[in-house]
């Protein structure tokens, strides 16, 4: 009939937050599959198909960059107005974790400056706390998220033996994000307290880690043969201190009648109430046993002398050795 609209199918293509996504390809089907129209969004992510009649037919869209959708739409005699949203994003994230190369010291990663650390698992959360994706990085450290909606998202990476980062990340509205993250390596720092003199071990010496700012990372009391241990310590400057028994005083009174010995009793120092001992049994040197991973930095072994048990700490430096 003249004078009559032409049957069509248009609309508009947009990503979940509105934008249009331009390039996306709609394909009109029949109920039995057969093709019978194709178009393609515009830089506004509009588009048109054309049926050849009124009746029910399967839009089917398709973006490289989003999940694809198909529709069942029912014509009639006018032109009918069909808005396709996209789920998923027009961006990507991926890059590399691991460890940093060189001395490790904890911070943002440089490009190009990480050892790719398998198995890692990282988590993408976005701003409101909500886990977006997860995924693990591939024998080369390598990782990928995609299909990601523009946004500030929080990027958490964890792995066995290594120290968990959580680091901020932007993502655009489309295109690829190149982003390296770096993983705080940690050591075992081990070691023994002996006497200056004599070179005996020292048990039930109090050994305190205290990082450069002042901080007490922790006390341990030492075993039998002296040893102590730290574990997961993460790399930096540290002094290390080593103490004996505090003093105890008790009143005696000497002469004819009395006895002429005395048993002063030392209490051993204490770390959270309760000794706090090496579990693992001495190794060759005296110190405890056990072997640090290579990728962490491996067992340091470090000897406190003190001029006796409950004598003035006496470190490395001051025997003659390298400081520390």
């Amino acid at each position: 009939m003249d004078g009559q609209e032409p049957i069509m199918i248009f609309g508009r293509v947009t990503r979940s937050d509105g934008a249009p996504v331009p390039g996306a390809a709609l394909t009109l089907c029949d109920l039995s599959g057969d093709q019978l129209d194709r178009a393609a969004a515009d830089e506004g992510g509009h588009f048109q198909l054309v049926p050849p009649t009124g009746g029910t037919y399967l839009v089917i869209c398709a973006s490289s960059t989003h999940q694809p959708h198909a529709s069942l739409v029912a014509v009639a005699d006018r032109p009918l107005r069909h808005d396709v949203g996209l789920s998923g994003g027009g961006a990507s994230l991926g890059g590399t974790v691991g460890v940093r190369h060189g001395a490790g010291t904890n911070g943002a990663s440089e490009a190009g400056n990480v050892r790719g650390w398998d198995d890692v698992v990282l988590t993408l959360t976005d701003v409101r706390g909500a886990v977006v994706a997860v995924t693990r990085s591939g024998s080369d450290g390598g990782y990928r998220f995609s299909d990601l909606t523009e946004g500030t998202y929080t990027l958490t990476a964890a792995a066995p033996r290594l120290a968990p980062v959580a680091e901020t990340v932007r993502v655009p509205g489309e295109g690829h994000v190149t982003h390296d993250v770096a993983l705080a390596t940690r050591t075992q720092l081990s070691g023994t307290v002996r006497s200056a003199g004599a070179g005996r071990p020292v048990a039930e010496a109090l050994a305190t880690l205290v990082s450069e700012d002042g901080h007490v990372v922790g006390s341990r009391v030492t075993g039998e043969d002296g040893s102590f241990r730290f574990d997961d310590v993460a790399h930096g400057v540290y002094t290390i201190t080593a103490s004996g028994y505090a003093p105890v005083a008790s009143e005696i009174e000497i002469g004819p009648g009395h006895p002429s010995d005395v048993v002063l009793s030392l209490v051993p120092p204490a770390v959270d109430g309760a000794p706090s001992r090496p579990a693992a049994p001495p190794g060759g040197d005296g110190a405890a046993a056990g072997n640090g991973d290579g990728a962490t930095g491996g067992r340091h072994v470090h000897h406190l002398d003190t001029d006796d048990v409950a004598g003035t700490p006496r470190t490395d430096s001051q025997a003659g050795g390298e400081p520390r």
